[in-house]
């Protein structure tokens, strides 16, 4: 019997080691071993939010992504208002304090550069509302959320009748929630396991569903007479409207609400539903703080930036707003229906969560994920359909 020594040993290990690597890379993905781990970390076969196992996509991603979905969707609404170059015109600060990692020259760019962000996991920064939604006080206790940390919930005219509670779409529109929802889960699946090219894909998803969004909000008559008429009457002073941007008065809201600007119609209250954003900005980019408190001046300088940066970030967060309500809600009314089995919730991380539930239930902006008007829920996907084309 041929004799073991202590060299053959150590070369015994060292192959064993090399061999075992590329299998340790691929469960693990690029989240790094902890010392003396309690247990095995699960690949997300329990569609626990884990992203963590994904790597972040590389800075400027973002650029591609821009000029692919914004280009398609410009297209497909016959104008350019997404890929069309921007200028400062005013002191625009939330589009220049970032300048190591934000570079926007368009529209399409900004709204990328916030959904590759958000991606990973994002705060939502909604606890000042928690009384509302049946949350917990304290946001340091809530399940992390991100774009891609939950999957998205199938619907059907039952859950639907139950998250919107009217306006509920035909079953054709359903049914394209549901392909919807089926790819966006797919490509999150592979993602978490490690395939960049489906975190990429997600990104450009996410990136065409808010270019869409931005038409349905503004983007077609942003610079009509009207818009114009209405920024004169509002601008702080040295302020310009840019081109590009919408202001627009309601006429169904209060004076503290009916003013809207921008991509995705923000109004300019600090104390408003733009609190939660300025929240997350100040706590994400502590270099570039915005006055959390500010007048309404100083807001519209925000909202209404020439590069449109911290609109199409709150547009983008307003979906990480309703996504962690869904997630650590314990208000029924506030959460899809299969997050509760036999009248207990599931665990936050174990949730699923849908952009379709009505403002009052799970605190959502947007009235085409809602379909408010019969039309524009449909209006919307397929605008993402024909993005695929």
């Amino acid at each position: 019997m041929k004799k073991i020594t202590l060299k053959n040993s150590i070369q015994l290990v060292v192959f064993i080691s090399i061999l075992m690597a590329p299998l340790a890379t691929k469960a693990m993905g690029s989240k790094k071993p902890t010392p003396k781990p309690t247990r095995p970390t699960p690949l997300p076969t329990d569609n626990s939010p884990t992203e963590n196992l994904s790597s972040p996509l590389p800075i400027d991603t973002y650029k591609n992504i821009a000029s692919l979905s914004g280009k398609k969707v410009d297209e497909i609404k016959g104008r350019n208002e997404l890929t069309k170059s921007r200028v400062l015109e005013n002191d625009d600060f939330v589009d220049s304090c970032k300048e190591n990692e934000f570079q926007a020259d368009n529209f399409s760019e900004s709204i990328s550069f916030y959904v590759q962000r958000m991606l990973e996991t994002t705060p939502s920064k909604v606890s000042y509302i928690a009384s509302y939604y049946g949350l917990s006080n304290n946001e340091q206790s809530y399940a992390p959320v991100s774009l891609m940390s939950h999957p998205l919930c199938s619907v059907s005219s039952s859950t639907l009748t139950q998250t919107l509670g009217k306006n509920i779409p035909s079953s054709a529109v359903i049914l394209k929630i549901n392909q919807f929802v089926d790819r966006m889960n797919t490509l999150r699946q592979n993602a978490l396991l490690g395939d960049q090219a489906s975190k990429e894909d997600l990104a450009k998803e996410w990136s065409t569903w808010f270019s869409c969004l931005g038409y349905t909000e503004s983007l077609s008559t942003a610079d009509s007479a009207k818009s114009q008429a209405i920024a004169d009457k509002y601008a702080p002073t040295n302020y310009r409207k840019p081109a590009g941007v919408k202001f627009y008065e309601d006429p169904y809201q209060d004076e503290a609400s009916k003013l809207n600007i921008g991509l995705y119609q923000f109004t300019p209250t600090s104390s408003g539903n733009i609190q939660s954003c300025l929240r997350a900005w100040n706590e994400i980019y502590p270099t570039c703080t915005v006055n959390l408190k500010g007048a309404r001046g100083e807001m519209i300088n925000h909202i209404g930036s020439s590069m449109q940066s911290f609109n199409a970030f709150c547009g983008v967060h307003k979906m990480i707003q309703t996504f962690s309500i869904q997630t650590n809600t314990t208000k029924s009314t506030a959460t899809h229906p299969t997050n509760i089995v036999n009248g207990k919730f599931k665990d936050a991380n174990i949730r699923c969560v849908t952009p379709h539930i009505a403002a009052g239930k799970g605190y959502n902006h947007f009235g085409p994920y809602q379909n408010s008007t019969g039309s524009n829920l449909s209006e919307l996907l397929s605008c993402l359909e024909r993005s695929r084309n």
